[in-house]
């Protein structure tokens, strides 16, 4: 049985949440999908023709990126906060999803996108936290 569920979000669209306790450190999940040279990024189906503001795209490298609207599973609905209760950490070409606090069942799960700069606009955030940044793109990179 699945320790998390999707359903409609607050957020956007559809979001995960918990159906069970977690405890920080503990694993959520694996973020997976087709590995792509990033050079593709723009060229594949679940980037092609989509609302901007709707991922499924998860850059690991510089060269590599997991598309998750190939083979992805649920972990690809989980969405942004500034200030989330996950976070992401790429080991090797894997993408692993970590608590990092305890989250009550129910609660919706979150990580922190850190998008590339481009269009920041097109990425606004909308997780509603008292610390939201406004954007999904990570900060230090803004300029």
């Amino acid at each position: 049985m699945s320790t998390y569920t999707v359903r409609r979000s607050r957020i956007h669209g559809r979001g995960l949440f918990a159906r069970t306790p977690y405890e920080p450190g503990t694993l959520v999940g694996e973020y997976q999908g087709r590995l792509i040279d990033s050079s593709e990024e723009d060229e594949t189906s679940s980037a092609a023709d989509s609302d901007p503001t709707y991922t499924l795209l998860f850059a690991i490298n510089d060269h590599q990126t997991i598309d998750a609207g190939v083979n992805g599973n649920s972990i690809r609905f989980m969405n942004h906060s500034c200030d989330p209760n996950c976070e992401a950490t790429v080991e090797g070409d894997k993408v692993l999803i970590h608590a990092l606090r305890h989250i009550a069942p129910g609660e919706e799960l979150s990580y922190d996108y850190n998008l590339r700069p481009g269009d920041a606009e097109s990425y606004e955030c909308r997780c509603g936290a008292a610390t939201c940044r406004g954007s999904m793109v990570d900060p230090d990179l803004l300029g």
